[in-house]
């Protein structure tokens, strides 16, 4: 039947921090799988355009209730790679997620993925609080947080970052940052289209440590 505005607020929430949670276990669990050596990526082929477009989507209320808009027009055509579609879901989230959170004057976030030079490109572009230089060099490390990002979000866990460079580097890619102190950062990956436009040999080995 029909909710009040209340109850859909309320429930929007309980919503929103039921997929926080489950993304947080995801990610400790992939922590878990690292430490152990059972952190495997299982490429096949996947549209990643439209991937992305499915990420910018069920993070829009999120985005909504910070009064934030994210901007992305999917490619006409791109190319169809071989992924670990569900890890790169989680690479993406990670990437939007933080500029929404880490962002509070931003009224705009920009997600946008290209073709450049035979590699697939995705950046996630804030106008944001940024990252002070001395933190840059740590930024991907495990449980690293820079000081201004605990004072922003003090529940943050610093193994969405490590995360994410594990799953590029598993996928011969490689990590697109860029950011200056009180005007915004770039995240996002580079990935090889020649290399990921074929499935992976039956003997490959695509474990990562």
């Amino acid at each position: 039947g029909k909710i009040s505005k209340q109850q859909r607020q309320l429930l929007q929430e309980a919503f929103t921090s039921s997929e926080r949670m489950v993304h947080l276990i995801s990610d400790f669990l992939n922590v878990s799988r690292l430490q152990t050596g059972k952190f495997v990526v299982d490429r096949k082929q996947s549209d990643l355009a439209e991937v992305v477009k499915q990420e910018v989507a069920n993070i829009k209320q999120i985005a909504q209730s910070h009064q934030v808009h994210i901007e992305y027009k999917q490619p006409a055509r791109f190319p169809m790679l071989y992924l670990d579609e569900g890890k790169i879901r989680q690479v993406i989230m990670n990437f939007i997620d933080n500029a929404i959170y880490y962002a509070p004057d931003s009224t705009l976030i920009k997600v946008a993925l290209s073709v450049e030079d035979g590699e697939a490109v995705l950046r996630v572009i804030d106008k944001g609080m940024g990252v002070p230089e001395e933190a840059q060099s740590k930024l991907f490390t495990k449980f690293f947080r820079a000081e201004n990002a605990r004072k922003q979000r003090p529940d943050g866990t610093g193994v969405g970052l490590f995360l994410a460079k594990k799953v590029i580097d598993g996928h011969d890619g490689e990590i697109v940052f860029e950011s200056t102190l009180g005007k915004g950062s770039t995240f996002g990956f580079r990935l090889p289209i020649k290399k990921l436009s074929s499935p992976p040999p039956l003997n490959e080995d695509d474990v990562t440590s």
